[in-house]
């Protein structure tokens, strides 16, 4: 056994590891097989009773490290034999690795880290077991090697990082990222099988269609070519652009910066001089560089290519349509006006497409109420946009700017979120203030249930951290969001000994001297009057971290809130106080550090709330009604909002006729089918654009 010290400075070795990028890692380690030759490489990845990860091992079958190659390969940053290589030394395949990084980015998935290697070396055949631990980055423990019959390979092995960030692996998101990183590799190499926690990565499959371009650019005095490869999925991925090798191997990724709505692609550039050139990308436009010129070739090639892919993709909706039953026209159009009715139709359901409901009678009688909207109007495009969004001519062509700025589906989105929003506003009032229904209220599994999800209304720039867990919780993920690393926090106790449970933790990050601000919100049923006792108790939960050195950390702000309806005179005498702005119960405060108690009230927040959204609220012409503001938690929060608040009396709904359907019980009936609203069922998170990604 040998010890190995890395020539790095700590925390260089810390910010190389990138700990926070669990896939990032697997990625990394799965092409370190690959450039040695692997056919096979498979990521195991080990849960507890919890489903928490605890452990995850890459096993390969490529060539392995020689005892020889284990000290040069361990102790230093760079060095790499793969720095003047441009192919593997088996199978001649391009490299990817070329930095020496890759063993330390394995310290993202664990904090003990340990390499089984069997390789060929000078004596023959031989195993080789290094190790490492995040305590100490910079150490490589290098077993003595043994002689094996073994087949070659290596196997990695993280584990012992207890961190949420590691759960990253378990959703599906993650074998999309791995699926779009290595579909040209794969496809370039398909006797290579890279499985991922028990299922083959396989692009092929998830691949709706796939169209290669050759692409010239000008550099200085020289031309160069490059091959644009566009791959769309039949899944959601993050809409990336893949700056690659002539073999395909990425080298940088960065944005797509174009608008494509309704597409989910990857792109992927390959040229034989992106090597090097990697990291010139970040320079963008400010850069005269080869790369600047061709992301500028390449964007325009996608701008072509997806504005033919929408004047296709509205034809394969329409024939999917037909071929579904679901089309309402079922004969081709014979005089002028006909055709242009079919035209109009097409290009106004298959805009609208992706927020129609999903099931096929739904779809149905939606495009049949719409076929009636588009035939009873003059055939252009103009007059029914005139007639659902009631537009003035000076509107029309604020539309029609903005529209050049961004999508019809953003537009939908946008507004649909304010009118949300105002809608809550409303149910909240309702629940709070109304006599009647804050006593059917229950704090805990209702209101706090509620907020969870509308977390906005404490302010647009926190993200919700935790909910209904104790100051043990608070702690873990306050040090996750600091980036430090402490595998079991001493727990964290209020001054008599007790375990103080928060309703909500959020934080956000501010610019200004890089802090970072967190707010814990206990809240009170509106029935319930707050006294000195609910004060003293969210008083602990703040004693009790200014009081911990685990919570020190000058760049952090902490605030409290006490949220209710109503306090008694002596809870209200103490947020009144001369020397502390209203509202402020206690300040903590020293130098830096900050910690303050604070007792709002629901119709602080609510007023508060509503001057955010003032302007939206002239604008857009929208005051909610109670029905309105039910017919909104009915909708969002149906398993979380008092029962008898949503449920409607039964002669509630009244029949009314619109166009050739009736609307019975909420939804439109046409043609004796019924089907939701059209624009009343919008799946927004399906409303995006190439922007957004």
């Amino acid at each position: 056994m040998r010890r190995v010290h890395l020539e790095a400075a700590e925390d260089h070795v810390e910010r190389l590891a990138r700990e926070h990028d669990p896939v990032g890692a697997v990625k990394e380690l799965i092409w370190n097989a690959l450039d040695a030759d692997a056919r096979h490489v498979r990521v195991a990845i080990e849960q507890s009773d919890t489903e928490s990860v605890d452990k995850i091992v890459v096993t390969d079958d490529g060539t392995g490290i020689t005892p020889e190659a284990c000290e040069a390969t361990f102790d230093k940053i760079g060095g790499s034999w793969k720095k003047g290589a441009r192919v593997s030394q088996e199978l001649g395949r391009p490299l990817h690795g070329k930095a020496g990084h890759g063993r330390l980015r394995a310290f993202a998935l664990g904090a003990f880290i340990r390499w089984t290697t069997v390789a060929d070396g000078i004596d023959g055949r031989q195993k080789t077991v290094i190790s490492a631990h995040n305590a100490s980055r910079n150490d490589f423990q290098i077993g003595d090697p043994q002689a094996t019959t073994e087949d070659r390979g290596t196997v990695v092995e993280a584990w012992g990082r207890q961190s949420s960030v590691l759960n990253r692996l378990t959703v599906e998101r993650a074998r999309t990222q791995l699926t779009t990183e290595f579909a040209p590799y794969l496809a370039m190499y398909p006797d290579v099988v890279i499985e991922f926690n028990g299922e083959r990565i396989d692009p092929q499959a998830a691949i709706q269609k796939e169209t290669p371009y050759d692409l010239e650019f000008v550099h200085g005095d020289q031309r160069e070519t490059a091959i644009l490869r566009i791959i769309e999925w039949d899944m959601r991925v993050d809409r990336e652009l893949h700056l690659c090798d002539a073999g395909g191997v990425t080298v940088d990724i960065t944005e797509v910066r174009i608008q494509a709505p309704g597409f989910d692609f990857t792109a992927y550039v390959l040229w034989r001089g992106m090597p090097d050139h990697s990291g010139e990308f970040l320079l963008g436009e400010a850069s005269d560089g080869p790369i600047a010129a061709l992301l500028a070739v390449t964007r325009q090639k996608l701008r072509d290519h997806f504005k033919v892919r929408a004047v296709e993709r509205r034809h394969e909706i329409v024939d999917k349509w037909k071929d579904g039953g679901l089309y309402p026209y079922h004969e081709e159009p014979e005089t002028e006006a006909e055709k242009v009715e079919r035209e109009t139709f097409d290009i106004i359901a298959t805009t609208v497409h992706r927020h129609m409901p999903r099931p096929a009678k739904h779809q149905r009688a939606t495009l049949a109420l719409l076929r009636e909207s588009v035939k009873h109007q003059p055939g252009h495009v103009n007059r029914i946009l005139d007639e659902i969004f009631r537009l003035s001519s000076d509107d029309k062509s604020e539309l029609d700017r903005l529209l050049n700025r961004t999508s019809l589906s953003s537009i939908i989105k946008a507004s649909s979120s304010v009118a949300d929003r105002l809608d809550f506003l409303a149910a909240l009032s309702h629940m709070v203030f109304d006599a009647e229904a804050k006593k059917l209220v229950k704090e805990r599994t209702e209101l706090h249930k509620i907020l969870e999800n509308e977390t906005w209304v404490f302010g647009e720039h926190y993200q919700l951290l935790v909910s209904d867990r104790s100051l043990d919780q608070v702690l873990s993920r306050h040090l996750e969001v600091l980036g430090r690393s402490v595998p079991a926090p001493a727990p964290v106790r209020r001054e008599d000994g007790s375990v103080g449970i928060v309703d909500l933790m959020l934080s956000r990050s501010r610019k200004e001297h890089d802090r970072r601000q967190h707010l814990v919100v206990e809240l009170k049923a509106p029935k319930v009057k707050v006294t000195g006792k609910e004060l003293e108790q969210i008083k602990s939960y703040a004693l009790a971290v200014s009081e911990d050195p685990q919570f020190a950390d000058v760049r952090v702000e902490w605030d409290f809130w006490l949220v209710t309806s109503e306090m008694n005179k002596m809870v209200r005498a103490e947020t009144r106080q001369k020397d502390k702005p209203r509202g402020c119960a206690w300040d903590l405060s020293e130098g830096e550090a900050s910690i303050r108690v604070w007792v709002k009230t629901w119709s602080d927040l609510i007023e508060e709330s509503k001057g955010r959204l003032q302007y939206f609220r002239e604008h857009f012409d929208h005051d909610p009604s109670v029905e309105q503001a039910m017919e909104y938690l009915r909708h969002v929060h149906a398993q979380y909002a008092p029962e008898a608040l949503v449920v409607p009396p039964r002669d509630a709904l009244d029949d009314a006729d619109l166009s050739n359907g009736i609307v019975l019980n909420g939804e439109l009936s046409v043609n004796g089918e019924a089907s939701p609203i059209i624009g009343a069922s919008v799946d927004t998170d399906e409303a995006e654009t190439a922007g957004s990604q």
